[in-house]
């Protein structure tokens, strides 16, 4: 299949749905509500930015720096402080079925409780269009097939996901998204477990995506990814964004330094792009 052919025709879909993603003083906490806020430990605290259609933007940090926290919070998989704007529009305001064409997101974790093929999985990203129990339309069938070619995982659409590698799901998981069609997307760590090979196509593809006019928000962990492939990054720690903006401004050695409590130099490396090494 033409890959080429079918990015473009998504671009089409794509350009008219220009989104604006505003994050205003967003905050998670957990506890015991029945004894009030004093129990209540804040997992992500007054985190503010905004994203536009044409953004890659990754949001690194430590383990339990709050970034899936986050992710969660912006896509209301979990409720927030703050406030959460889609076009200048509160997202507690969209219903459900009307988010769910708006905005998708991709769990960290890919493993599957029954053995559902692959086309069937990525086919449940076409439920926001015809219901759970509808006729998937041949126009469903082929974004299916498009997205599955797209995502790296059309030739082995007819088996089981619970025979696939966590990588190989991984992808699956990307294609479900790519079928649900949405101008804003979240995908949490989609690089996990992928080697370097198809790390790099996910991030590629997910560059190309956003530059045909999708605003997408990542969580990754490789900072050398984030940094080729993101326009803009976010780091975090301790639940706040200690740094938003351009890569190589945010990935600064005394940022790693506060962030990793490890010392770091950073560099341009022979192909052009940032790096880093630790001391």
């Amino acid at each position: 299949m033409d890959k080429e052919k079918n990015k473009e025709k998504k671009s089409e879909k794509i350009a008219d749905r220009k989104i604006k993603l505003e994050a205003k003083g967003v905050g998670v906490a957990v506890g015991d509500s029945s004894s009030g806020d004093k129990d209540k430990i804040e997992i992500v605290k007054n985190v503010s930015f905004e994203a536009q259609s044409g953004d890659l933007i990754g949001i690194c940090g430590p383990n339990g720096a709050g970034k899936s926290t986050l992710l969660r919070a912006l896509s209301t998989l979990i409720a927030s402080s703050g406030s959460i704007l889609i076009n200048s529009k509160n997202i507690h305001d969209y219903k459900r079925n009307e988010l769910s064409k708006i905005l998708s997101f991709m769990h960290q974790d890919t493993l599957m409780p029954f053995s559902f093929t692959v086309e069937d999985v990525v086919s449940m990203g076409r439920f926001p269009y015809h219901g759970y129990f509808s006729e998937i339309s041949e126009k469903d069938r082929k974004i299916i097939r498009d997205s599955m070619d797209l995502a790296g995982c059309y030739e082995y659409g007819d088996k089981y996901v619970t025979s696939l590698s966590g990588g190989e799901r991984q992808r699956v998981m990307l294609a479900r998204i790519l079928a649900q069609d949405t101008p804003l997307i979240f995908l949490d760590e989609p690089t996990s477990a992928q080697d370097i090979k198809h790390a790099q196509e996910t991030m590629a593809l997910l560059r190309d995506l956003a530059r045909e006019g999708r605003t997408i928000i990542t969580v990754l962990h490789d900072l050398t990814l984030a940094a080729k492939y993101c326009n803009k990054t976010a780091l975090m720690y301790e639940g706040q964004m200690v740094a938003f903006g351009d890569p190589e401004e945010v990935f600064h050695h005394g940022h790693l330094e506060y962030v990793f409590h490890i010392r770091t130099g950073t560099f341009t490396n022979p192909a052009g792009e940032w790096d880093y090494y630790t001391l």
